[in-house]
């Protein structure tokens, strides 16, 4: 997995405590989806060792394809697939009235003072 995770939710973070990296064994107060404290990097070395592992993926859509978001065990919060269908509907607006030069004498159009 090329991307980094994106773990910008306060889930994956304890602010009570470090614990041990499950990986590297260093302190981190940072917690995979599952709660597991390990750093980011060390999950992200992970993914990248381990292609083999099941993977997350998130839904393709109609303007964007299938994006893998790492593995179960370690993945990415995003992008977000919006569930809801959007259907866009025409607006109609009223065309603006065109320009009426009042005040300008012939061969002063286009001039604007400062």
């Amino acid at each position: 997995m090329d991307a980094l995770l994106d773990w910008g939710d306060a889930q994956h973070f304890d602010h009570t405590r470090n614990r041990p990296c499950g990986l590297c064994g260093r302190p981190t107060p940072m917690r995979s989806h599952t709660g597991e404290p390990v750093h980011k990097v060390c999950a992200e070395e992970w993914n990248v060792a381990h292609p083999g592992e099941p993977r997350r993926f998130t839904r393709p859509g109609p303007d964007r394809p299938q994006h893998d978001v790492g593995t179960w065990r370690f993945h990415n919060d995003g992008p977000i697939t919006d569930q809801r269908v959007t259907v866009l509907t025409p607006v109609t607006t009223n065309t603006p009235p065109s320009v009426v030069d009042i005040g300008v004498e012939p061969g002063q159009r286009g001039l604007f003072a400062a």
